[in-house]
């Protein structure tokens, strides 16, 4: 015991330096995992709010309800402008959602894949998918299709 309390007495000093940074460190941890935290929640109110805005523009636009019908004659009334515009919106957001999820955040990419599945299945974004899929992200547009495959 004499041994281990004169080595105290000859380096208290640098004993409570060595406690200092390695409390210093365990603080400045748990501070940026708090933040972390706080810019996923952030991120994800954000997506959030995206996401309704988007959506709630089929309530504010009658002509963009067609988006949703799972039966369409394209051939008598093809794609508008309108609903073409729409649906480029919506697939930028699939694609926000895919990039979030290929990092894990808080979408995971089986949640995605079924709404991908059942949004993509309907005739009007089926169609503007596949008219603009080569001017996109190959890597998203793999995803997309392995999805379309799977359904």
């Amino acid at each position: 015991m004499g041994d281990g309390f004169g080595w105290i007495q000859q380096n208290w000093f640098a004993l409570l330096q060595c406690l200092g940074i390695v409390g210093g460190l365990v603080f400045t941890g748990i501070s940026v995992r708090q933040a972390a935290n706080a810019r996923r929640a952030g991120d994800h109110l954000n997506l959030l709010e995206l996401h309704r805005d988007l959506w709630s523009k089929i309530q504010e636009r009658p002509e963009l309800a067609r988006v949703l019908e799972p039966e369409v004659d394209l051939v008598a009334a093809p794609i508008t402008k309108a609903e073409e515009e729409f649906l480029n919106l919506v697939i930028v957001h699939f694609n926000t959602g895919w990039q979030l999820a290929r990092v894990g955040t808080f979408v995971t990419t089986g949640e995605l894949a079924k709404d991908v599945r059942s949004f993509f299945s309907l005739p009007v974004p089926s169609r503007v998918w596949h008219q603009t899929k080569n001017a996109r992200d190959p890597s998203f547009c793999e995803f997309i299709e392995r999805c379309l495959r799977n359904s």
